[in-house]
């Protein structure tokens, strides 16, 4: 397929070279596509934000919580398009790292109400360490899955598999409010509690199958 990844931060400049070794056709959308920093040598072409997110039959928003919506905005019309929404809504307190939404809504919720496309909730829930590796792991990570159009949600699932997760259904988008303190529990624990951040999430049942 192609895939739009918006933003090449420690997300972005992983998922584009797991997705084209996955055979797919990969474009990054950046805010200044001639610059230099965005250069590290993935031989993965750039584009504005919005020509590469025009082209994407899947677009993945890459970014930071706090340029999300600006990002968004600047993708332009994305009706019919796949939105993969992989961002959690972090704010910095001073204890640290912290969710900024939760309860009543969530990053998902929000973006969804601010476009046309089929947006999916998925691959925020651990690092860009796990995403890089995915294939390596003994059994394959989960990655919930949580969306409101079930055919999109099929097929970000495939995605995920192409490069090396095992997709879990969520169900509609309101469970990204349970999704992204998931998400903050991995940061945490990668960040403040000295997990190896090359650990990710699996589900065993007690006879040791899947």
């Amino acid at each position: 397929m192609k895939i739009a990844v918006i933003g090449k931060g420690r997300v972005g400049s992983v998922l584009g070279p797991v997705f084209s070794k996955a055979g797919h056709e990969v474009v990054y959308g950046v805010r200044n596509p001639a610059d230099d920093k965005y250069d590290n040598g993935d031989e993965i072409p750039h584009d504005t934000t919005e020509g590469a997110a025009q082209w994407g039959e899947v677009v993945i928003l890459a970014v930071d919580w706090g340029a999300a919506e600006s990002a968004l905005a600047q993708c332009g019309d994305l009706s019919g398009k796949i939105l993969i929404d992989c961002t959690n809504p972090l704010t910095m307190t001073e204890k640290g790292l912290e969710l900024a939404l939760g309860f009543d809504t969530s990053a998902g919720e929000i973006l969804a109400g601010q476009t046309d496309a089929k947006l999916v909730k998925t691959l925020n829930q651990v690092g860009s360490p796990v995403m890089a590796k995915a294939h390596d792991f003994p059994r394959r990570p989960i990655q919930f899955v949580a969306g409101e159009d079930a055919e999109a949600k099929t097929l970000v699932s495939s995605l995920l598999r192409d490069i090396g997760f095992e997709p879990i259904d969520y169900g509609g988008i309101e469970n990204a409010r349970k999704m992204e303190p998931l998400g903050m529990v991995w940061i945490d624990q990668a960040f403040q509690h000295g997990m190896d951040p090359e650990t990710a999430w699996h589900f065993m049942k007690l006879d040791g199958g899947q």
